[in-house]
């Protein structure tokens, strides 16, 4: 990347940069907070996604959601105009009233609740922003856990497909929540915000030019240069290595997953580009380490740890247990792991 891209990296928050991190790599990514900033955390993402990047975005609180409610709100209109086909749209915005009848033919309802439409082009929107998704019953999370799958959704009316580009993001509820397993797992980063970070765009400290600061053709350059990123036999070794050590470390039980494997190489390949770089350094991938495993890793208690099945002490175990963080965890793990020069 030239120089005046490396000058416009330097202006972002942390925020913007993790964003552009999961847009690279091309992975969904958490955000957590304290929770009386929650509310801050996702209108700055919803402001960052628009300002800095450009993108349409469908913001969504998944607390009392229904399923359908989550489908309807995940939809913004298409910008593609279709002349050849007539629409008509009721004026009055409203959902379709309880226990409706659908029409047998000719007509279906609208994204309105009309039922002159004969086309819902629709589609889902580049970045989703879903507050309290950990919250949000298990029909929710498994629609969600779909929409990841196979980028597309059903309503009662249309199917409705998702961009290459497009982003999930979950702000969740408070720290260290934790979604559906399955749900979990397809996120490839998580990022933890602090307090003190502030919020650059909410307050108002940002530049507004009215034109975003990363173009989509610049974020679509990116994810090339990240799939053309070296990755050398000694670095991938040593990131293999690392999810090895990580497995058998004694303070984990679980959530090293293969997915898990595939997002580290992906996030470690995206962040070469952005430091200027065309292979992945060691200093890389201890960095994606941070990104893609905090949220997935499940630690042991002083009831499950592994040596008690071999007559360690119990209290000496629930001693040393005492205190450790999933960041401890990593820390000790990547400290472990003999880098290569």
């Amino acid at each position: 990347m030239d120089d005046q891209f490396q000058e416009r990296l330097q202006t972002l928050s942390d925020l913007d940069l993790a964003i552009l991190v999961s847009l690279a790599s091309g992975q969904h990514c958490i955000f957590s907070s304290a929770s009386n900033i929650v509310k801050e955390l996702r209108d700055e993402l919803h402001l960052s996604c628009k300002e800095t990047f450009g993108l349409q975005t469908a913001v969504v609180d998944c607390l009392k959601t229904t399923v359908d409610e989550f489908s309807e709100a995940i939809l913004v209109d298409n910008d593609d105009a279709f002349e050849d086909v007539p629409e008509h749209r009721d004026s009055t915005p409203g959902l379709r009233p309880p226990n409706t009848p659908y029409s047998s033919r000719g007509h279906s309802p609208s994204r309105f609740g009309s039922f002159n439409n004969t086309l819902d082009d629709r589609r889902i929107a580049d970045v989703i922003i879903a507050t309290n998704l950990d919250l949000a019953g298990p029909n929710v999370q498994v629609q969600a856990l779909e929409l990841l799958r196979t980028k597309r959704i059903f309503t009662r009316t249309a199917m409705h497909t998702a961009s290459k580009d497009f982003l999930f993001v979950v702000v969740a509820s408070k720290p260290n929540a934790r979604l559906s397993h399955h749900l979990n797992d397809m996120f490839g980063m998580s990022h933890f915000h602090e307090e003190e970070d502030g919020f650059p765009h909410v307050e108002g400290i940002t530049n507004k030019n009215g034109t975003p600061a990363f173009s989509r053709e610049e974020i679509r350059s990116l994810r090339l240069q990240a799939d053309e990123a070296r990755l050398t036999a000694e670095v991938d070794a040593y990131l293999h290595n690392i999810v090895v050590f990580m497995r058998q470390s004694r303070y984990v039980k679980g959530g090293i997953t293969a997915t898990a494997t595939r997002h580290l190489r992906a996030v470690a390949k995206a962040l070469a580009p952005l430091h200027g770089l065309d292979y992945v350094s060691p200093s890389l991938v201890t960095l994606a380490v941070k990104k893609v495993y905090p949220h997935r890793l499940v630690l042991v208690t002083a009831e499950n740890e592994r040596t008690l099945l071999w007559g360690s002490d119990p209290t000496a175990v629930e001693e040393m247990l005492r205190g450790v963080t999933v960041e401890d965890v990593i820390d000790d793990v990547v400290g472990s792991v003999d880098t290569p020069l």
